[in-house]
């Protein structure tokens, strides 16, 4: 292939050039032209995104965008949770595979666990289980990445047979994005994962008592200032798990979401876990997780369980993972 040819226009030609350019600048004959291509975007909404199936927007891509004031009583828009991989390499902090992002069930030093191991004795940070929530995690086998996993063949986690996560673990597992959209009496909060959407109703209703359980369980929610929003959930069904790590919950669970807007572009989450039945005390699975504002036409890609998938999966890579040996 031959080498593309090398410019033999003399120096001083494109010098000569350069100085006429900046002659008609002075003039405002090409301010806009060369400020486009120079200047950063004014706002979020600036930054160029693909229309269909959109990938969000990491944080470099923010440089330079002085994000303005966080609206009044505001949490509309999509929002990207999953935040970036760290330096060092790994997943993204809202994916969770090893288990509640505050709580992961890993070994010191070992952030991708073999699995195998009876209990969480061994994790960094251990969950104040009572005797039956202790007793419930061991009847858990999870097939993901954390210290407790199992071969897919021998797991029950409820996901790998395609039945909803449900809420919280909405939030603990493939967290990616969200969509909030608010109406006068209650919000919307759609999840990529599985499609899903959440109503949180904001018109004053108390929750309901003795509730039927539902997937994603009843809230309300309400300002308690300009900028924070507490979401209350009660009624979550016992069949979903809290996260990856087969973290047990009761029909006494209740939890708390603290929206926080810090500014236009800016949200943070905090989430409460309250069962007195499996956790000797409350415990915050999310911490001020980050939330990032994605530009206005964002379209989310699909995200679904597909049964057909994973037993396809399960034929090729579960099942003969614990196989007998051929003779």
């Amino acid at each position: 292939m031959p080498k593309p040819a090398i410019s033999t226009i003399p120096t001083v030609a494109l010098l000569s050039e350069l100085a006429l350019l900046l002659s008609l600048c002075g003039l405002s004959l090409c301010g806009p032209r060369l400020r486009a291509q120079t200047a950063p975007p004014a706002s979020v909404d600036g930054i160029k995104i693909d229309k269909w199936n959109s990938v969000p927007v990491h944080k470099s891509a923010y440089d330079g965008l002085k994000p303005a004031p966080a609206p009044r009583r505001d949490l509309s828009g999509a929002w990207y949770a999953a935040g970036d991989p760290p330096a060092g390499g790994g997943a993204a902090p809202g994916i969770q595979a090893t288990g509640a992002h505050e709580y992961p069930a890993v070994l010191k030093g070992n952030n991708s666990p073999p699995g195998g191991e009876p209990d969480e004795r061994n994790i960094p940070r251990q969950l104040p289980y009572t005797p039956l929530g202790e007793a419930t995690l061991k009847a858990h086998k999870p097939t993901g990445m954390s210290v407790r996993s199992v071969p897919a063949v021998l797991g029950n986690d409820p996901l790998d047979i395609c039945d909803p996560p449900g809420f919280p673990r909405l939030e603990l597992y493939e967290f990616r994005m969200i969509e909030i959209a608010q109406m006068p009496d209650h919000m919307i909060v759609l999840s990529q994962l599985t499609r899903t959407w959440r109503t949180i109703w904001a018109d004053g209703r108390e929750l309901p008592k003795n509730p039927e359980p539902r997937w994603n369980g009843y809230s309300v929610g309400k300002w308690v200032d300009d900028y924070t929003f507490v979401v209350e959930t009660i009624g979550m069904d016992e069949r979903t798990w809290l996260d990856n790590a087969g973290r047990p919950h009761s029909s006494e669970l209740k939890t708390e979401e603290r929206f926080h807007r810090i500014d236009h572009d800016n949200m943070e989450i905090t989430l409460t876990i309250d069962d007195p039945k499996m956790y000797t005390q409350p415990w915050q699975p999310l911490i001020k997780f980050p939330l990032r504002l994605q530009p206005r036409g964002f379209d989310i890609r699909e995200m679904f369980c597909v049964p057909s998938d994973t037993a396809q999966y399960n034929t090729e890579i579960g099942d003969p993972s614990v196989a007998p040996e051929q003779k």
